[in-house]
């Protein structure tokens, strides 16, 4: 295992697409308890931090990210823009609110939920238009179906930068994941460990015990070894030292085979109606 204090003196995650492997997600952090655990994960290593409107938590995401301790430009910081914000009459002032609450341009902006079909084109013009202002460095969507992302891709081609959606070893996205590498567009997997149901998997205790490993880093390897970034959340110093240690060892062919056939699409946690029939489509 990777001690602690390896960890902290070399905090470098590898990248896909140039946004860090393993990043930190922050829902549903709040108060001072997201400031607090916000800090904590970039003192251990962590320089990706996700977040959202939605979350309602920019504000002390924000307060984490200016007093931590790391210059501004060694984080990697990601929102999303929320449904509600999606039309002309709100989308660049909803930004300019968050970027103000963040201290600066993000590193990354994504439209987190797609709005209906008719719609998608002028939302990804909106999201467009915020990076070329400097809102964003880089922009890229997130729950995109296969045919979502084809036509986001038509639309901006290089400039999405990743698709963020639900991606744990519970739930079969692999349509999506073969779309998305056709693309060359990388996914971003939130809901890494599908809110903890993942850990008790046989398949996964199983390698977990063999390896001597936690199963959470099972999974959060499996992500990263099928070239798919993760954002997992945890507020205990020691899971987050835990999760670091993905890099520091590979999974055999045969366990990769085994955990990439255990997901179903019976297996997704997160299904607003917005989404119904829309997953696949």
């Amino acid at each position: 295992m990777t001690s602690e204090a390896q960890i902290l003196s070399n905090p470098r995650i590898a990248e896909i697409n140039g946004i860090p492997a393993l990043g930190f997600g922050t829902w549903p952090l709040s108060g001072q308890g997201c400031i607090n655990t916000v800090k904590m994960a970039v003192e251990v290593g962590f320089r990706h931090i996700d977040t959202a409107q939605m979350y309602q938590n920019e504000p002390e995401v924000g307060e984490a990210i200016a007093s931590c301790g790391v210059p501004r430009g060694e984080l990697f910081v990601t929102t999303k823009v929320d449904p509600s914000n999606l039309g002309k009459n709100r989308f660049a002032q909803s930004v300019r609110r968050s970027m103000d609450l963040l201290g600066g341009p993000a590193d990354l902006l994504l439209i987190h939920w797609p709005p209906a079909d008719a719609e998608v084109d002028a939302t990804l013009a909106l999201l467009k238009s915020e990076q070329d202002s400097g809102m964003a460095k880089r922009i890229g969507v997130s729950n995109f179906s296969p045919k979502l992302l084809r036509q986001a891709v038509a639309r901006l081609g290089p400039d999405i930068a990743c698709n963020q959606v639900e991606y744990h070893p519970l739930l079969d996205q692999r349509k999506l994941k073969a779309t998305a590498d056709e693309l060359g567009v990388p996914l971003v997997a939130y809901s890494p460990i599908a809110r903890g149901r993942a850990l008790s998997h046989s398949v996964i205790t199983d390698i977990a015990r063999r390896l001597s490993r936690p199963p959470s880093e099972i999974v959060l390897r499996w992500i990263y070894q099928s070239g798919v970034i993760a954002i997992p959340m945890t507020s205990k110093r020691e899971n987050a030292l835990s999760n670091l240690n993905i890099f520091s060892y590979e999974l055999s062919t045969e366990d990769m085979a085994a955990i990439s056939a255990i997901g179903s699409e019976a297996g997704r946690t997160i299904a607003p109606s917005r989404m119904q029939g829309r997953w696949d489509g």
